[in-house]
C-alpha cells in the first residue's frame, strides 16, 4: 500500500458519501483517512463541475446562477438541503429534544422546513445573481466567479466539522450520518483547513471577513444546539452549510457592491 492510498481511500469515501458521483469504494479497506476531512476538498469538486453555466457567455446571470444551484443540489442529491430542512421542522417543531429528534427523523416536510428551503434557495440565487452581474464587467470576471463558487462551497462545509469536534452526536436511533463521525488530529485538521488556506491567496479582503463572521456563526451554533439538542445529529450539519453558503456570498456582496 502507498503512503498516499489512505489519502485516496477516504477522499473517495467522502466523495461517495456526499454526492451523486460513481467512485468504486472497497469498504472493508481499513486503513483510510477519515472520509469527513475532504469534506471541503468535496465543496471544491462540486462547485467546479456545478459552475459550468459561467462558460455560457449568452446566459443572463440569474439563468447563470439558477443553473449553478440546480446543478450543484443534483450533483449532492440535495444531500445538505434535505438537512436543513429537517432542522428547521425539529428544531423549531419540537418541545423537548426527544420530540426534536423525532421530528428530524420523519420524512415528511413540514411547514418550518418548507419556509426554509424556499428563503434560503431564493437568497443563494439572489445574491449569486447579483454578484455575477456585479464582475461581469471585470477583466477576470469568469475566474472571480469561479473563485467565488468555490469559496462558497468550500469554507461553508468547514463549520459542520468543527461542530463534529465539539459536541457529541445525538439521535433516536441507528443512522447513517454516525458512521461519519469523527474526531480528528492535527494533521487531518491540515486537510481540511488546507483549500480555505489556498483560497484566501486569491481575495484576502472578502475572504477574512467571511472567516471571521462564519466563526461567530459557528460558536454560536454550538451553543444553540447544546441547548436544544444536547448535540448535534446530520441534518443540523446540512443545515450549517446551507446558512454557510448564504453568509459568504453575503460577505462577498458587501465586498463587489
Amino acid at each position: 500500500m502507498g503512503q498516499f492510498t489512505p489519502y485516496l481511500e477516504g477522499l473517495k469515501r467522502s466523495i461517495v458519501t456526499y454526492t451523486r458521483l460513481p467512485f468504486e469504494v472497497d469498504w472493508d479497506e481499513k486503513e483510510h483517512t477519515p472520509a469527513v476531512c475532504f469534506l471541503p476538498w468535496v465543496g471544491v469538486l462540486v462547485a467546479v463541475l456545478s459552475a459550468w453555466p459561467l462558460l455560457l457567455d449568452g446566459l443572463s446571470a440569474s439563468l447563470q446562477a439558477l443553473f449553478m444551484l440546480l446543478s450543484a443540489a443534483l450533483l449532492t442529491g440535495g444531500f445538505h438541503e434535505d438537512g436543513l430542512m429537517d432542522a428547521c421542522d425539529g428544531l423549531v417543531g419540537g418541545w423537548t429534544q426527544e420530540q426534536r429528534l423525532s421530528i428530524m427523523k420523519d420524512s415528511r416536510i413540514g411547514s418550518y422546513a418548507a419556509l426554509a428551503i424556499w428563503f434560503v434557495m431564493m437568497l443563494k440565487w439572489l445574491l449569486l445573481t447579483q454578484i455575477l452581474s456585479t464582475i461581469t464587467s471585470l477583466d477576470d470576471g469568469a475566474w472571480s466567479s469561479l473563485l467565488i463558487w468555490i469559496a462558497a462551497h468550500t469554507m461553508a462545509r468547514v463549520m459542520p466539522i468543527v461542530i463534529m469536534n465539539s459536541l457529541d452526536y445525538v439521535s433516536t436511533g441507528q443512522s447513517k450520518a454516525q458512521t461519519m463521525i469523527a474526531t480528528l488530529q492535527m494533521k487531518e485538521w491540515g486537510i481540511v483547513f488546507l483549500p480555505c488556506i489556498l483560497l484566501v491567496f486569491f481575495d484576502f479582503a472578502y475572504l477574512l471577513k467571511a472567516i471571521c463572521i462564519l466563526a461567530l456563526f459557528t460558536l454560536g451554533t454550538h451553543f444553540y444546539l447544546q441547548k436544544k439538542l444536547g448535540g448535534f445529529n446530520g441534518d443540523t450539519l446540512g443545515a450549517m452549510e446551507q446558512i454557510g453558503e448564504v453568509i459568504l456570498l453575503l460577505c462577498v456582496l458587501g465586498v463587489f457592491v
